[in-house]
């Protein structure tokens, strides 16, 4: 018995595209595309079809690009360029330029990339030229590259000291002042938080770098602001420093790293403790201005001498101390011997001659100084050398002997020309304040002589009594 077998066929549909659907379909993409199309005969390099793309990059009318060479319409550099370009699509098939220069109709300039490929079109060999322009990407990475030309070199040049970190903490950039305040160069990529050896706060506690302010804002993403600690250096120094962080975001908004910058503020504390001792020394010198006041008065007020002769005496040392008080407040917390002496003898300025070194004294002994000057100089307009009208003179020396500790200061006061000298019969303030205070006040003990043909007064004292330390 024969068996046979009937297998039912069943037609699929052919997915095949007719030859005029595939035309209508490439043409479509080459019509749609956003890249420039040439296609070339492949004898004589001449074009036979170019897509709107093309016509309206280079601003040609399609007739205008018809039967040209790439050379002619400013793609290549010239025919011989166009020749050797040729050859070698016809060695390998396919070439790729990058980077060429094109340019319009309206003389724009483009940059522009190809790609060549030569294909079999029913027998024929078809060049077809895919160009892609470039020229805004160009344009926006050379933008990129200047901007971050600027930043960096904004980065490096900034006073300040900065550094950049990622999301974890991890140094990525910082600039040459950083490295100058953390006396050290940390590594980027490895090391976290900071390049100091070790921070502080401002009341001496250890600031752990785990706990700094910058793992903060990067948690919060909450800028901090003017934070004040002090960075120690590898050789155990530590300098004050004011910090400001602020986080770094994406396009999306999430915190990728931070940016912290830092100033050196020790000019401004060593300024803030300058302030500090230059208020105590004001509080302190007016104490002593008060007290030197009341031993002026009280010792002027004596009720021995006629009240208006009196009150002259007091006004005048009063007024000693007042322009001492002026040369301080011109100089600083110190004054000139030179400047206290000018100042008291400026009506008798073709009568006194004064020569001396630069000498500074401190504050306590520039007034001490000054009185006794005052005292010199009134006794010798009143009885002295400077009492007879464009007579008489004042010979002033100081000088300093010595070096180091063994420095001193010496002072002579020497009159001549003038009327006979006297000696006082009594001791008053001025005598006092010329023997007693003096040698308390510069321990040492000056001397004084009443010689007939003039006054003559020295002083020899440690010059450390004398000057600031």
């Amino acid at each position: 018995m024969k068996i046979s077998t009937v297998k039912d066929v069943i037609e699929q549909p052919d997915m095949r595209d007719s030859p005029g659907q595939s035309e209508i379909r490439y043409r479509r993409l080459f019509e749609a595309t956003h890249d420039g199309i040439f296609i070339l005969d492949s004898v004589s390099r001449k074009i036979t079809d170019a897509n709107p793309f093309m016509v309206h990059l280079l601003g040609y009318p399609l007739e205008e690009l018809l039967g040209k060479e790439l050379w002619e319409i400013g793609l290549l550099k010239d025919e011989q360029a166009s020749h050797a370009a040729f050859q070698e699509l016809q060695r390998k098939g396919h070439v790729r330029y990058d980077d060429l220069p094109l340019e319009t109709k309206a003389g724009d300039k483009r940059e522009v990339d190809i790609v060549a490929n030569r294909y079999d079109e029913d027998g024929t060999q078809v060049i077809q030229c895919n160009i892609r322009d470039n020229t805004e990407r160009k344009r926006t990475d050379e933008a990129l590259r200047l901007s971050e030309e600027g930043y960096r070199a904004l980065f490096a040049s900034v006073p300040m000291a900065v550094f950049v970190c990622d999301r974890n903490a991890v140094i990525q950039h910082y600039n040459l002042r950083a490295v100058e305040l953390w006396g050290r160069e940390p590594t980027c990529g490895v090391e976290q938080h900071c390049g100091a050896t070790r921070l502080w706060l401002p009341d001496g506690t250890l600031l752990p770098h785990a706990q700094s302010p910058v793992v903060e804002v990067l948690r919060t993403g909450i800028a901090a602001q003017n934070v004040e600690v002090f960075i120690e250096r590898p050789d155990g120094t530590r300098v004050p420093v004011l910090v400001n962080f602020a986080a770094l975001r994406n396009a999306h908004g999430e915190i990728t790293g931070a940016i912290t910058s830092f100033v050196d503020i020790t000019a401004r504390k060593q300024a803030e403790e300058r302030q500090r001792l230059l208020l105590d020394e004001l509080a302190h010198r007016g104490g002593n201005l008060l007290a030197v006041i009341q031993s002026i008065v009280s010792r002027s007020l004596t009720g021995t001498r006629p009240l208006d002769e009196e009150r002259e005496t007091l006004a005048g040392r009063l007024l000693a101390l007042s322009r001492t008080h002026s040369a301080l407040t011109s100089e600083g917390l110190d004054a000139p011997v030179d400047a206290i002496i000018r100042h008291e003898f400026e009506a008798f300025s073709n009568r006194v001659t004064a020569v001396g070194p630069g000498v500074i004294l401190n504050a306590r002994a520039a007034q001490t100084f000054a009185l006794l000057v005052h005292e010199l100089a009134t006794n010798a307009a009143k009885y002295g050398a400077l009492s007879r009208p464009k007579k008489g003179h004042v010979d002033i020396q100081w000088s300093i002997e010595g070096a180091g500790r063994q420095a001193r200061f010496k002072f002579r006061w020497q009159e001549r020309d003038g009327p006979p000298v006297i000696p006082p019969t009594r001791q008053g303030f001025g005598s006092v304040l010329l023997e007693k205070v003096v040698a308390q006040e510069f321990d040492a003990q000056p001397k004084i002589s009443f010689a007939p043909e003039g006054v003559s007064y020295e002083l020899d004292a440690a010059l450390s009594v004398m000057t600031p330390p």
